[in-house]
């Protein structure tokens, strides 16, 4: 019998023991504080004015945010990436110390100026709590505008040849954009975010029945007409050339340029002397 005492006893005395371990171990466990997660929900969207297939490129890819990249960033740091998302994609984002945050939706390339392909680009900043729940609307534009011409089919009476270059963007510096007189490709050319002022030049060489007959019996088969319009992003400017052949009493002819600000739906037209040289 007192074995048995001495027995129950010492079993008495683990289960004390082991009880004692468990609740000192949990005593050591962190407390469950939350997931400390916030939810995105991305909005987004393109506005894109430009509405036109060329052969070198589809518009339409530009307004289809499938084929955008979503890039979510802390300060210049990239800290996920998405390809191909959809509008009203969700999220989660364990929170830390920062909880500031940019999202930033792109698709293309951007150069200076381009027949084949263009940027759109768009970014929303924001703060991003603990057990937040943020809708982030995203609305990307393009960073170039749209340049395009027609010659009217007058001037093929009057001159041989004619051509178009443009000029006098930031990006472009030096360089000149030609548009000769068969193309039918645009130019998407990359402006500052104001926008900004593109001459023209329109070079012409005359057929020998119309070219210009100075004082002195001189012929000129060469001619210039120049100009300037202001572009700006997601904007699209083309212009019309058409003759108007009835000499001025200096002698000089004029070309009737029509700026065609497909954009803000209006026509402006401009009675552009042609200077001969």
């Amino acid at each position: 019998m007192k074995m048995k005492k001495t027995t129950l006893g010492m079993m008495m005395a683990v289960t004390l023991l082991a009880t004692s371990c468990l609740s000192e171990q949990q005593n050591l466990e962190p407390k469950n504080e939350g997931s400390k997660k916030g939810k995105i929900v991305l909005n987004l969207s393109t506005q894109t004015s430009f509405d036109e297939q060329t052969r070198a490129l589809n518009e339409a890819d530009y307004r289809n945010t499938a084929n955008y990249t979503v890039q979510l960033l802390q300060g210049t740091t990239v800290i996920e990436t998405w390809r191909g998302p959809q509008s009203n994609l969700e999220f989660e984002r364990t929170i830390g110390s920062n909880n500031s945050y940019t999202i930033k939706a792109f698709y293309g390339t951007e150069e200076k100026a381009s027949r084949s392909t263009f940027r759109v680009e768009g970014s929303a900043s924001f703060i991003l709590n603990a057990d937040d729940e943020k809708e982030v609307n995203v609305n990307c534009a393009p960073t170039c505008g749209k340049i395009s011409a027609a010659f009217d089919n007058a001037m093929a009476t009057y001159y041989d040849d004619y051509n178009i270059e443009y000029a006098g963007t930031e990006a472009l510096g030096s360089e000149k954009l030609a548009w000769a007189k068969n193309d039918t490709e645009p130019w998407y050319v990359l402006l500052k975010e104001g926008g900004e002022e593109i001459s023209y030049t329109i070079s012409l060489k005359a057929k020998e029945a119309y070219q210009h007959i100075d004082k002195d019996g001189n012929k000129s088969e060469t001619g210039v007409a120049t100009g300037k319009f202001t572009l700006k992003r997601n904007e699209a400017h083309k212009l019309t050339v058409k003759p108007n052949y009835i000499p001025n009493e200096n002698g000089t002819f004029t070309l009737t340029i029509t700026v065609d600000e497909t954009t803000n739906d209006r026509d402006v037209s401009i009675e552009v002397p042609v200077e001969w040289i």
